[in-house]
């Protein structure tokens, strides 16, 4: 939880709006994600973003995205600018922590499944002897 308490501090440094400030995709729309898997150092999510789709302000932990299918999605950051993602079946991504607000602007449906990844257990204590 450091990480994340940590990249939510410095994402309000730059001005996030409080309304994009940590929320959760999956309860904000949970017909775009679904989680497949859940323990204490990942979450899985089967992820769609419909063709023309729009998802406001939310954060993932840093994770790694395999894509399911095309896909052409305009990302604005907190701080206004913008990136345009193209993806193919079978591409692997790999993601930092972020806050953002996607668009599908592409000609098909998003589809791919994303591991988010989370803070790891604190080290097993040493034996003593």
């Amino acid at each position: 939880m450091r990480r994340t308490t940590l990249a939510l501090g410095l994402m309000s440094l730059v001005g996030l709006p409080a309304a994009g400030l940590g929320q959760d995709p999956v309860p904000l729309y949970p017909n775009n994600y679904k989680v497949l898997f859940e323990n204490d150092r990942v979450r899985v999510l089967d992820f769609v973003l419909r063709k023309g789709g729009h998802e406001k302000a939310h954060f993932h932990p840093a994770n790694v995205a395999v894509f399911l299918a095309d896909f052409k999605i305009r990302f604005t950051l907190p701080d206004g600018t913008t990136r345009l993602r193209v993806g193919h079946p079978g591409e692997v991504g790999w993601s930092d922590a972020i806050v953002h607000e996607p668009v599908n602007v592409g000609d098909t449906d998003a589809h791919g499944i994303l591991v988010e990844l989370k803070d790891p257990p604190a080290a097993p204590a040493k034996a003593s002897r």
